[in-house]
């Protein structure tokens, strides 16, 4: 009976001992700048929580999009571009801000279907999204003749700590909505049901193809909310930002415990504990002093490990 409990619970109890290792490695390095570094993590965990919260729902399907990171390059630049253009307003970052969501529900929306409509892997459209966005970042960096922009827009409190309490109110906030989404509407029972075995859920009379593209819309909405996070904590973007995006946040998804494969066993909570494990790792490893190479490489070593010890499906190691 034990065995069974903690084999079906295998993901949980992975996900939740990382956490709780990581925190105390916390407190114990940060000692008098305990206040001072929990801030700059919350800051840091912002974006990359609401990005993971959103791709809950396509990896809840056993896919991923590759493109994550070149898009939030590109909206963060929009951002600034239209609200600079707009006299470095309010008012222009709310323009930026909605035409970048529309870009994204677009994108999201393409991704779905036209990988359905063709009959390709998701991951194939969202490469061919992710060149598409990378030639689109470098023109569009081009077209400045610099390589990174500011936004001339106050567009965060001067004060540290008000700036980090509305951050975690937006995370917050965001969090309850795709909770609410995936554990209590067709979207979250139809994408782990996609994940757990698509044939079955066609079957069963769902129409796999329109929950897929809202699938990947509601993640495109919490991209384009994750490039103006960003943008609101570093006030600039340039022809590298959002790089290696896509593969940080398929890591905090495996580290809050998300199976690679998808399926009934998908939790939305996955996303914030795999993304504040993730970052705090990084926080920790760097107060310690452990160099950037270093860093990377342990995050690898963790990375294989917990595909081993979670994945369920050997035949399907990685996200379609």
């Amino acid at each position: 009976m034990k065995d069974n409990w903690i084999k079906k619970h295998i993901y949980d109890i992975a996900a939740y001992a990382g956490l709780l290792v990581t925190l105390i490695l916390f407190f114990v390095f940060s000692r008098n700048r305990l206040l001072y570094n929990a801030t700059t993590v919350i800051q840091t965990a912002a974006p990359y929580a609401v990005l993971s919260l959103g791709a809950v729902f396509v990896y809840s399907m056993g896919f991923m999009d590759v493109s994550v990171g070149q898009q939030v390059g590109v909206y963060a630049i929009l951002i600034i571009l239209i609200s600079n253009a707009l006299g470095g307003t309010t008012f222009g970052v709310f323009v930026g801000f909605l035409v970048v969501l529309a870009i994204a529900l677009l994108c999201g929306a393409f991704n779905g279907a036209v990988a359905v409509w063709l009959g390709l892997p998701s991951i194939v459209t969202s490469l061919f999204l992710m060149f598409f966005f990378t030639g689109a970042q470098y023109l569009l960096m081009e077209s400045t003749g610099i390589n990174s922009i500011s936004i001339q827009a106050a567009i965060k409190p001067s004060d540290r700590n008000i700036y980090t309490l509305l951050l975690i109110a937006v995370v917050a906030l965001t969090a309850l909505v795709v909770f609410y989404l995936f554990k209590f509407t067709k979207l979250g029972k139809y994408t782990r049901a996609i994940g757990a075995n698509e044939k079955t859920a066609v079957q069963a009379g769902v129409n796999t193809t329109k929950w897929k593209v809202y699938a990947y819309m509601a993640f495109g909405a919490t991209v384009a909310l994750g490039a103006f996070l960003m943008l609101t904590r570093t006030g600039s973007a340039g022809k590298g930002t959002g790089s290696g995006y896509a593969m940080d946040i398929m890591i905090c998804l495996i580290l809050g415990g998300m199976p690679l494969s998808g399926g009934m066993l998908s939790k939305a909570g996955s996303a914030l504990i795999g993304t504040f494990t993730y970052i705090l790792l990084t926080n920790d490893l760097t107060t310690m002093g452990v160099s950037l190479n270093t860093i990377n490489f342990v995050k690898a070593v963790i990375f294989i490990i917990i595909i081993l010890v979670t994945c369920r499906k050997q035949t399907n190691l990685l996200p379609r």
